[in-house]
């Protein structure tokens, strides 16, 4: 496993810890659609504040599949995120703004169709686009 990732061009960060499971776990019934996606989104960045202990989180915003099965055809508006959902705690023993501190954290989320890893290549594409030293908190390890 590589727990390193790049972000914001060439910046080599650390996974610190990751939780991964499946996206829809819970749901009894029915097909997902833009508004239960919607609510999926809201509830996966506030687990992701309280996995990470950090309000600084990052949201790789997830492709959305129209379902064309026959099952979900009493569901027209039917339209899935991939399979799994993943939380990463990102660390960087550097700062960018306070230099007085020693290190920087991100939450990140992202979604991907089978458990990490490897990490989908348009995921980690779309990692390296991050603006990390922007959004991340700084602290101090003392």
């Amino acid at each position: 496993m590589n727990s390193k990732l790049i972000v914001e061009g060439d910046l080599e960060v650390s996974i610190k810890r990751i939780r991964q499971r499946h996206t829809y776990e819970g749901q009894l019934e029915g097909y997902p659609n833009k508004k239960v996606n919607g609510y999926i989104l809201e509830d996966v960045k506030k687990e992701a504040t309280d996995y990470c202990g950090l309000k600084e989180v990052f949201i790789v915003e997830p492709k959305q599949t129209p379902v064309t099965n026959s099952k979900a055809f009493p569901f027209p508006d039917a339209i899935e995120l991939p399979s799994v959902v993943c939380i990463a705690e990102l660390w960087y023993f550097g700062t960018f703004r306070n230099k007085t501190m020693d290190c920087s954290s991100l939450g990140l989320v992202w979604f991907q169709n089978d458990f990490a890893f490897p990490i989908d290549q348009e995921i980690l594409d779309k990692i390296k686009e991050i603006p990390f030293s922007k959004i991340c908190r700084e602290f101090d390890l003392m």
